[in-house]
């Protein structure tokens, strides 16, 4: 049975705003995150390494569009699918894209705040606050479900 246009328009337009809005956000953070930690490292990156990491990057960041465009469409079940090797692939794809994430922030609070405390900009103080916050929110949310999850998934195979 073929699927019918109704389903192929859902799915191409999963996969285009996941291109759009998910592919070039993840691209961003891993991109700024690498260049944040060699920056850390005090590494001096050659120009062909460089590119490889971009290539990486790029690729990395089609994958989590594709990643996401199937969890639109057949809720986050879809992330086990496959074999361990796979199901652990994308954990890890994840992972790594979130851990950029939180690269990327702790660096733009590291320059932006001092800056508004020198300024005196309240606004700015708020939002580097509010964004403190968030993180910190987001984390212990991540690894608390990160944890219940192990913990159910142990239970499972027992």
């Amino acid at each position: 049975m073929s699927p019918s246009i109704r389903s192929l328009t859902k799915d191409v337009a999963a996969l285009v705003s996941s291109l759009v809005l998910l592919g070039p956000l993840a691209f961003g953070l891993l991109v700024g995150a690498g260049a944040t930690m060699a920056e850390i490292a005090g590494l001096a990156v050659p120009g062909l390494v460089a590119t490889a990491g971009i290539a990486g990057a790029v690729l990395l960041s089609l994958w989590l569009a594709l990643e996401g465009a199937m969890v639109q469409r057949h809720g986050l079940n879809v992330i086990d699918r496959g074999g361990p090797v796979q199901r652990t692939a994308r954990y890890l794809l994840v992972t790594v894209t979130t851990l950029a994430g939180l690269v990327v922030s702790v660096r733009f609070l590291a320059l932006s705040l001092p800056w508004a405390v020198e300024t005196q900009n309240t606004p700015a103080q708020l939002l580097g606050g509010l964004l403190v916050v968030a993180l910190i929110a987001t984390l212990y949310r991540t690894l608390t479900a990160a944890r219940d999850g192990y913990l159910q998934s142990g239970e499972q195979q027992q």
